[in-house]
């Protein structure tokens, strides 16, 4: 009898091995879409308040890292007209004003770092910097649904001189995700 539990026990140990063996082998052939983001939070985003539509446009740099910007244009009845501000500025000499939105993924906290207003009117500094969470509150994996985050932005404790008070970016909202694409216009 003990024979005969020593062969059944060794017999499940080679399937297992083979089965766990074999589905690593298939995963390796899973394809790839190129196309499609590495990540949930890569793509572009959009809160509508009232006439103003705010957008967030976020991307995965080669190192892990977050980077982004974000606009707020006019929005008449699904039609985007001029724009409010825009944190990709340029200047006349060609220079565009670094990614503003810096961050990292954490697997209980979403995306978080550190933020960049640099469309404050009459700040006396080129920006007023902050700290950002941005959590997907919404199943990824339902294909009709749309893909919603709570968007957070919060001044950082310290010094300050010249201070200038609030954002003029949204602080507390509800994103929901339009593209996988970048939109930088």
């Amino acid at each position: 009898m003990a024979d005969f539990i020593k062969n059944t026990y060794k017999i499940c140990l080679i399937i297992t091995f083979l089965l766990c063996n074999s589905n690593v082998v298939l995963a390796q052939f899973v394809p790839v879409n190129p196309s499609a983001p590495s990540s949930p939070y890569e793509g572009t985003w959009h809160y509508i308040d009232g006439n103003e539509l705010f957008v967030v446009s976020l991307w995965k740099e080669d190192d892990g890292k977050f980077r982004g910007y974000y606009k707020k244009v006019e929005h008449n009845n699904g039609i985007i007209g001029a724009t409010i501000f825009n944190s990709r500025k340029v200047n006349i000499h060609g220079f565009v004003f670094p990614p503003v939105i810096f961050g990292s993924f954490h697997n209980l906290y979403g995306l978080s770092g550190s933020i960049r207003d640099n469309t404050i009117q009459n700040n006396a500094e080129d920006f007023k910097g902050g700290r950002f969470r941005m959590q997907i509150n919404s199943d990824t994996n339902c294909t009709n649904c749309p893909v919603t985050a709570t968007w957070k932005v919060e001044e950082t404790s310290g010094l300050r001189v010249d201070y200038v008070l609030g954002y003029s970016i949204p602080t507390d909202i509800i994103l929901t995700k339009v593209s996988d694409e970048i939109d930088l216009d």
